[in-house]
């Protein structure tokens, strides 16, 4: 793989390499200086009542594509569509008690970072030719 450091054209040839060439295509550095105006008041958090229901629950959980990669918890949706039935008091309890407390399962927001080549490109030795697709858990 091919990539451009400092004006000059180097090649990278281990994974280690080559990942490091993919994360700084797919993720550019933070600028250097921010843009968002100092003292900048922000409206205040939503604070919906949310009430999730048992029949809600079910029909999300219908609504799954069955034969998507899984992410980082290996639950495949086909489990989850397949026992909606043995699956939906469990999940309402721990959704309703999130909510409740607002709360977030830190592995939750946890994601695994899969790169696919993009179809059709003539050359796949530079990472503009790669996309980033990431399998997220499904709760």
């Amino acid at each position: 793989m091919k990539i451009t450091v400092d004006g000059q054209e180097i090649s990278a040839w281990t994974n280690s390499e080559k990942g490091d060439a993919l994360a700084k295509g797919f993720f550019p550095l933070k600028p250097a200086v921010s843009t968002v105006p100092p003292n900048t008041e922000y409206p205040p958090q939503c604070q919906a009542d949310v009430r999730i229901t048992a029949d809600q629950l079910q029909k999300q959980l219908h609504k799954l594509k069955p034969y998507k990669a899984p992410g980082p918890d290996g639950i495949p949706n086909i489990v989850l569509t397949k026992c909606t039935e043995l699956l939906t008091a469990r999940l309402l309890s721990i959704f309703v008690a999130m909510f409740k407390h607002t709360l977030i399962y830190k592995p939750w927001k946890t994601f695994t970072m899969v790169v696919l080549r993009k179809p059709g490109k003539p050359r796949y030795d530079i990472p503009k030719v790669y996309r980033p697709i990431a399998l997220l858990n499904t709760m």
